[in-house]
């Protein structure tokens, strides 16, 4: 990760999100922020820091019940005509 500082919309870019959401999380001081004067910036260190609250892995050790469905509409759909 480089050493520049980043401001809201391009840290809202990098997380792909709305740029209102990050400005809601810092107005609400959920997320590590830096204020520069009137601007508030994102340094590296903030940045894995925020990663670290709130991203989890998306993997789970248990399929959902919707994949169930879906695999079953599936084969259902595959069945020949009688």
């Amino acid at each position: 990760m480089s050493d520049r500082w980043l401001d809201i919309d391009q840290y809202a870019d990098l997380l792909g999100v709305p740029r209102t959401w990050v400005r809601d999380k810092v107005t609400s001081r959920e997320i590590q922020h830096r204020r520069v004067g009137r601007h508030v910036r994102f340094a590296p260190e903030d940045i894995t820091a925020n990663n670290e609250k709130f991203f989890e892995p998306a993997i789970t050790a248990t399929p959902s019940r919707a994949a169930g469905r879906v695999r079953s509409a599936a084969r259902t759909a595959a069945k020949p005509a009688a």
